[in-house]
């Protein structure tokens, strides 16, 4: 019988050991970020963080407990949209304007006129819409050479004198063809204009005071960039504003002079040997075109027949050769 052999220990290979130290990176990673979240549960605790929504995105604005002074009051809501909706509440608690509100009228009026002359009743137009505090921004004038002279003027002038210069106006011309006068009212709109300037220059103060208040970059570029957005709405409510404003502060008038049909009698300009010698030279200049076309279509057809009538005698005379021999052959 052979011995049996001794039951020893046997030592732990190399993929234990890799193993055994995959486990323990393992364990020591969960317990490193188990330590890691709890502490920054507890620095989270002194920060509260809110998010503004709108505009592009969300922006985060922070505000430290430990200094509760140096944050607007509305920071301490943990609302997503609390610093959008007071800053908004902040626009609309701008008390309205009590004074009484101006009517604002956009008047415009047209006016056609029959006129003696067109560069003397433009000349006088302009001086009326000047005597009355106002200008001409276009005019123009057409002359074809051979009727009456034609005149377009747009005159802006201010809106109390708008009745009295129409009354002006038509003392320059021999008689009135058309008259039209318009009014728009945009009294309501210009009161919401001015509201809405308030509001988003009280949103803008508002944006500015948080910009005092932030200390971090990125709060900093998230309330410039609110603050751009807010200034360049008011430069385009302004920009509304002042174009109603000349609107209403000076009316338009378009003016259209028309001359007189005048009768000329005959003068030194009416020469009738020139007029004879020119239908002369039309009319040679004419039979020339003729002539030249004949001699065109002549060299044409001549080109085009030519070739066809040599090709139609080859074919008439091989035909003939071909029947001749023809025949020939039969009569052997």
């Amino acid at each position: 019988m052979s011995p049996i052999p001794s039951s020893a220990p046997k030592k732990p290979g190399i993929l234990a050991w890799i193993g055994f130290v995959a486990l323990a990176v393992i364990i020591l990673i969960v317990v490193l970020s188990i330590l890691g979240s709890f502490m920054s549960t507890e620095s989270s605790s002194d920060t509260l963080i809110y998010r503004e929504s709108g505009g592009m995105g969300m922006t985060d604005v922070v505000a430290s407990r430990s200094e509760p002074s140096m944050a607007p009051a509305y920071l301490a809501d943990n609302s997503i949209d609390s610093i959008s909706a007071e800053v908004k509440r902040a626009g609309s608690a701008v008390p309205a304007d009590d004074a009484a509100t101006e009517q604002r009228i956009i008047r415009t009026g047209e006016l056609s006129l029959r006129v003696t002359d067109a560069t003397t009743a433009v000349e006088a137009a302009k001086n009326v819409a000047v005597g009355k505090g106002g200008y001409v921004e276009s005019s123009s004038i057409a002359d074809s050479g051979s009727g009456p002279r034609n005149a377009w003027m747009t005159l802006r002038i201010p809106v109390d004198t708008f009745d009295e210069t129409l009354r002006d106006l038509k003392a320059v011309g021999t008689l009135t063809l058309n008259e039209s006068i318009h009014g728009q009212d945009v009294t309501e709109e210009f009161v919401d204009l001015d509201a809405d300037i308030r509001n988003a220059q009280a949103e803008e103060a508002s944006y500015l005071e948080i910009l005092k208040r932030t200390g971090e970059i990125k709060d900093v570029l998230a309330v410039t960039e609110r603050l751009a957005n807010v200034r360049g709405r008011i430069e385009r409510l302004e920009g509304r504003k002042r174009y109603l404003e000349n609107r209403t502060d000076l009316a338009t008038i378009s003016l259209s002079l028309t001359e007189e049909t005048r009768v000329e009698v005959p003068g030194r300009t009416w020469k009738p040997v020139e007029v004879l010698k020119t239908a002369l030279s039309d009319l040679i200049e004419s039979l020339q075109g003729l002539v030249d076309f004949l001699i065109r279509l002549v060299i044409g057809l001549v080109g085009l027949l030519l070739p066809v009538a040599l090709l139609t005698f080859l074919a008439i005379w091989l035909g003939w050769k071909i029947i001749r021999w023809v025949i020939g052959k039969f009569r052997r």
